[in-house]
C-alpha cells in the first residue's frame, strides 16, 4: 500500500506547470499552488555549449517543471507558456518575433521575406567590426549621417538641397581633378564668375589688372 501511495504521489509532480516567482540569475523559483513554493531550479536555456544564449525568465512567467522521480528539489525549469496575462503577441505562422519590455520589436516575416528592428525612443544601436558591407539595390538613411572617417564614393554623387563644404587641416576645401561644370553662377568672396568687370583693360600682350566686382 505504501508502495502506491508513493506512486500517487511521485506521478503528478513530474510534470507540473506554475509560474515564475523569484529569479536568481539561473535559477528561479516556481509557484506551483497557493501553498507549494519550489526551491531554486535552474531553467532550461535553449543554448548552453559552444553557443551559449543567455533569456532570463520573468516574474509571472507561466513555465513547465520537469522533475526527475518525481522529485521537485531536482527539477529543471522549462519556459515560457503563453497566458491569459501574457499573450501570444503575433498570430501570423510565417512570422518569426522577439518582443522585449521596452517596446522593442524584432520581426522577421520570411512569406514577404521583410527583416525589421524597431526600437523605443531614446534608444541606440551598435555594429563594431572591422568591416561591414551593406549589400542593397537601394538604401535610405531618414536622418543625419555622420562620417567621422574618409569617405569614398565610387558612383556618382548627388546633392539635391546643396552641400557646405570646410578646409581640412591643410586649409583646402575641396580638390577636383578634372573639369568643373555648374548651371549657374560661381561666386568667389564677392566676385561673380557671370557679372563681373575687369578693370585697367587695354589691347595688346598687356595683362589686365584682376577683377573688380
Amino acid at each position: 500500500m505504501s508502495d502506491i501511495s508513493e506512486i500517487i504521489r511521485v506521478i503528478p509532480n513530474l510534470i507540473r506547470t506554475g509560474n515564475v516567482e523569484q529569479i536568481n540569475a539561473d535559477k528561479v523559483r516556481v509557484r506551483l499552488s497557493p501553498t507549494l513554493l519550489t526551491t531554486w531550479l535552474q531553467w532550461v536555456a535553449l543554448r548552453a555549449g559552444d553557443v551559449v544564449e543567455w533569456s532570463p525568465l520573468s516574474i509571472g512567467e507561466q513555465v513547465v517543471v520537469l522533475s526527475p522521480n518525481g522529485d521537485l528539489t531536482q527539477g529543471k525549469v522549462l519556459g515560457g507558456l503563453f497566458s491569459t496575462d501574457s499573450p501570444a503577441p503575433e498570430t501570423a505562422l510565417k512570422l518569426r518575433a522577439i518582443h522585449y519590455p521596452d517596446g522593442a520589436i524584432v520581426r522577421y516575416d520570411f512569406e514577404v521575406h521583410a527583416l525589421a528592428a524597431i526600437l523605443p525612443g531614446g534608444s541606440s544601436a551598435l555594429v563594431k567590426a572591422d568591416e561591414v558591407t551593406a549589400d542593397a539595390k537601394q538604401t535610405t538613411c531618414t536622418g543625419d549621417v555622420t562620417i567621422k572617417g574618409n569617405l569614398t564614393v565610387e558612383g556618382m554623387s548627388a546633392l539635391n538641397n546643396g552641400m557646405q563644404v570646410k578646409g581640412g587641416a591643410g586649409g583646402v576645401a575641396a580638390i577636383i581633378n578634372g573639369e568643373v561644370q555648374a548651371t549657374g553662377d560661381v561666386v568667389a568672396g564677392d566676385i561673380s564668375l557671370q557679372n563681373h568687370r575687369t578693370s585697367g583693360v587695354k589691347h595688346g600682350d598687356e595683362v589686365s589688372e584682376g577683377p573688380t566686382p
